[in-house]
């Protein structure tokens, strides 16, 4: 789902919520926490920004930001080893270093395809919870998304609901955090703002045609990233194929058909290249 208004623009992924409130940046280590309890803030290290030269090009703008954007012309994803920690069930403290070390594995991985691209990145601040918060970008709905990414702070906020804490192999998390990550590219690449300058002026059905190629190009990096990973996960091809199978897609990301098909591409892609959904058919982004 992508909520804009004149002071934020919000952006969220389908899925079942949950219930824990702290703050993290990726490779921060753990405070403890237990559900239901108030916020608890892990400490923030320095963003690590990425190593481009001092001649990086600007950020995007204008329609071109969409249809044309630096992140098209690079390369694959690197096949960094990204292997996923172990852990238990409900506690909270395992799953936070797991995604931790997952946002350590996206953090790598686009800041070298920023540089490639020439463009400055950071990466983003995250926020994991267990139930509706504040966010930047208005409550969080968590009667509906599994993640949101608030342009307006450069946070992701990860739902914890109560099934995913009690199934310490699920894949879903996995697959979230891709997702939303790939919103925070979009945002520093200039494909959000570009979005949100044009919003005033849009029809309802432009608004939501921009809306699904915006989740579908978040479906197709997340797809990419996954792909380029899997070999170093230790998972079997079953847990990639369920994740597909039970895909439900809605007017704002599009029907699951195509849900599945931006995020096969970007898996047998390996990169933004493929990605591009603001130049793909009205079909392919229904």
């Amino acid at each position: 789902m992508i909520h804009i208004s004149l002071r934020s623009v919000a952006v969220a992924v389908t899925a079942v919520a949950g219930v824990l409130s702290l703050t993290g940046t990726a490779a921060t280590a753990a405070a403890t926490a237990t559900p239901a309890a108030s916020p608890v803030s892990s400490p923030v290290v320095s963003p690590v920004t990425s190593p481009v030269t001092a001649a990086a090009r600007p950020v995007p703008r204008g329609p071109g930001a969409l249809t044309r954007n630096p992140l098209y012309s690079t390369g694959e994803f690197e096949f960094f080893a990204c292997s996923e920690l172990s852990r238990r069930p409900g506690d909270i403290d395992t799953y936070r270093i797991y995604l931790d070390n997952l946002l350590d594995c996206l953090n790598r991985t686009w800041t070298e395809e920023f540089r490639q691209a020439g463009l400055k990145f950071s990466p983003p601040k995250v926020r994991y919870i267990t139930k509706s918060v504040a966010t930047g970008c208005g409550k969080y709905p968590a009667g509906y998304a599994a993640g949101l990414y608030c342009p307006r702070n450069g946070t992701m906020w990860i739902m914890l609901s109560k099934w995913q804490l009690s199934d310490p192999n699920e894949f879903g998390l996995f697959t979230v955090i891709a997702h939303e990550y790939g919103h925070h590219a979009q945002d520093r690449a200039g494909i959000l703002l570009e979005y949100a300058r044009q919003y005033p002026r849009l029809s309802k059905k432009r608004i939501d045609d921009l809306n699904r190629r915006i989740e579908l190009q978040a479906e197709c990096f997340s797809g990419a990233f996954i792909g380029s990973v899997w070999r170093s996960l230790g998972r079997d091809q079953v847990d990639w194929d369920d994740q597909l199978k039970w895909i439900i897609g809605d007017k704002w990301h599009g029907k699951a058909s195509n849900i599945r098909y931006w995020l096969k591409r970007g898996w047998y892609g390996n990169g933004p290249k493929v990605c591009n959904t603001f130049s793909a058919s009205a079909a392919r982004t229904a």
